[in-house]
């Protein structure tokens, strides 16, 4: 009960202070400024967006059929992010996203994305990049809040996204890891919208 109430505490600090009122990114040290003020920027200047998470496919080469059978295919859940999309279609979110783990636990995140993309942006375009979040489950450091860095895969076209990421093994072995994670958003009040 009371690691519930610290992560849910951690959560939303570090959602509140991605918030420019509360973001003072001078009084970090240079090289973390960088990072600082674009993670502000992006949520001051960003479209809002929501996330819609969906599918976790488990690769049959890493995990047995007894265990793929008790596995969560179904991660539902959703989130909140902000984006901003440069000149060149470069994108940078901020985000909270929570689903249903492969063991059907709630699983947070919240993190940093950025993507870069090729192809028309009137088009569908694909685009590859990378996410640094924080991650909290039940059966990943005891429930306590650690950080992540997974590549990302996309498939853009106007508004819509449909991300892939993958989760490697971890700790070497058979069923630990190796997990595809398909999920959606949608970016409001762009260019593409009116």
């Amino acid at each position: 009960m009371i690691k519930r109430a610290l992560t849910g505490l951690t959560f939303t600090t570090l959602l509140a202070s991605a918030s420019p009122a509360h973001a003072d990114c001078a009084d970090l040290w240079d090289w973390l400024d960088k990072g600082c003020r674009r993670i502000a920027d992006t949520w001051k200047e960003g479209n809002d967006e929501i996330w819609f998470s969906g599918y976790s496919y488990h690769l049959p080469s890493t995990y047995t059929p007894e265990k793929r059978a008790e596995l969560n295919s179904n991660a539902w859940g959703g989130g909140y992010g902000r984006t901003v999309e440069e000149s060149n279609g470069d994108t940078h979110t901020v985000y909270y996203a929570g689903f249903l783990d492969s063991h059907k636990n709630w699983q947070n995140n919240l993190g940093y994305a950025w993507s870069t993309y090729w192809g028309p942006r009137d088009g569908v375009q694909f685009g590859l990049g990378y996410s640094l979040f924080i991650v909290q489950r039940p059966d990943i450091a005891d429930g306590w809040p650690v950080p992540a860095l997974l590549p990302l895969a996309s498939f853009r076209y106007q508004q819509a996204t449909l991300v892939l990421t993958y989760i490697p093994t971890l700790g070497g072995g058979v069923n630990h890891g190796s997990t595809l994670f398909v999920f959606g958003r949608y970016t409001f009040d762009t260019k593409y919208g009116r």
